[in-house]
């Protein structure tokens, strides 16, 4: 088989890059194994335009999130699927000083952070205190239902090789790579935390953290909405389902769930929630997170035939879109890649004799 990209891990990365090389034009074949427990997932799906406690405005939303509106839809138009939903999330404050820098910050910029409330409509299915913020506009999106959908569209064109992948089979000359029976012009690793392992580029700074999350049935929840104190509550793909999480353990042992988790998470449901609710699953997954909190994205400076798009983190609904497309402008065109994101700004790192 001969193609232009050969791209590893059809997780949110792979998916995006493939897509967008789609409409470029440019053939591809994805090299995933059957789908697991991932990061992409099992992920919440959330889009959020502020971080942290200090809800400020995250890095690049003025431009992150249209992009990502108008190009899911446009993916989902494609799969006959909607992907993304418009949706506010309910911000219900823990104690006074949590609520005293909401205010604070709407008062300051209010271009996401909506004034302050004393959130009684919801008083009759959570505990709260405190009052309740909005943050809007965030998204949802439908995480494994687009990667179902795009698994189907690859196999049903034959741009999908369902395969554990290996790095000792794999030849990087001049012009071309090897794998197996593959010949690329590139190689392109969207295989998220796996990549602490690729020998290209496990020097680069990644900080690989642990989430975990319970599926839950809550009969009687609206499901518009995100709700968050503490815990985050964000609708699932069916009525009356929520995602609960998220934890971001950067020190674990065990990758997989635990009960820890599972009995801290419950304490905090039953002091939050006056709804009954049952739990349907728990999940854990390492997310392949960076030092820096911004992406790897753009070729290696001494194999310019590897290159890597991942390090999204927690940001990945809204990061991966923005750079596959920017990727896949830079094979295309050469266009740069963002300076921040570039994985050039570690040439450094990268040019030191590879193991």
């Amino acid at each position: 088989m001969r193609t232009k990209v050969l791209i590893l891990g059809q997780g949110l990365c792979g998916t995006w890059l493939s897509y967008f090389l789609e409409q470029a034009g440019i053939s591809y074949i994805v090299l995933d194994k059957a789908p697991g427990i991932t990061s992409s997932r099992v992920a919440s799906g959330v889009i959020n335009p502020v971080t942290g406690r200090r809800l400020q405005k995250t890095w690049m939303a003025e431009q992150l999130l249209p992009f990502a509106e108008t190009h899911y839809k446009a993916m989902g138009a494609l799969l006959n699927e909607e992907l993304i939903s418009a949706t506010t999330i309910r911000n219900f404050f823990p104690t006074f000083q949590m609520q005293e820098a909401y205010r604070k910050v709407a008062e300051e910029d209010p271009h996401y952070v909506n004034p302050w409330s004393d959130g009684a409509e919801w008083s009759s299915y959570f505990e709260f205190m405190f009052g309740a913020g909005e943050i809007a506009p965030a998204y949802w999106i439908r995480l494994r239902t687009m990667l179902d959908a795009w698994r189907k569209k690859l196999v049903a064109t034959n741009k999908l090789v369902e395969d554990i992948f290996e790095w000792s089979e794999v030849s990087v000359e001049q012009n071309i790579v090897h794998y197996k029976d593959i010949e690329a012009e590139y190689i392109v690793c969207c295989d998220g935390v796996a990549a602490l392992d690729n020998p290209y580029f496990s020097r680069l700074p990644f900080a690989p953290n642990k989430g975990e999350a319970l599926l839950l049935s809550i009969p009687g929840l609206p499901g518009g909405n995100i709700y968050k104190k503490g815990i985050t509550l964000v609708p699932w793909d069916e009525p009356g389902v929520f995602w609960a999480g998220s934890t971001y353990e950067l020190r674990f042992t065990d990758p997989g769930p635990t009960e820890q988790f599972r009995t801290n998470t419950l304490l905090q449901l039953k002091n939050f929630l006056k709804l009954p609710f049952e739990v349907i699953d728990h999940w854990a997954a390492v997310r392949p997170a960076t030092v820096e909190r911004r992406p790897f994205v753009g070729f290696h400076p001494v194999f310019p035939r590897v290159g890597i798009l991942n390090g999204m983190g927690t940001k990945g609904c809204s990061l991966a879109p923005w750079f596959a497309k920017e990727l896949t402008a830079h094979i295309t065109d050469n266009t740069p890649i963002t300076p921040q994101a570039a994985v050039d700004r570690f040439r450094g790192l990268l040019t030191k004799q590879i193991s």
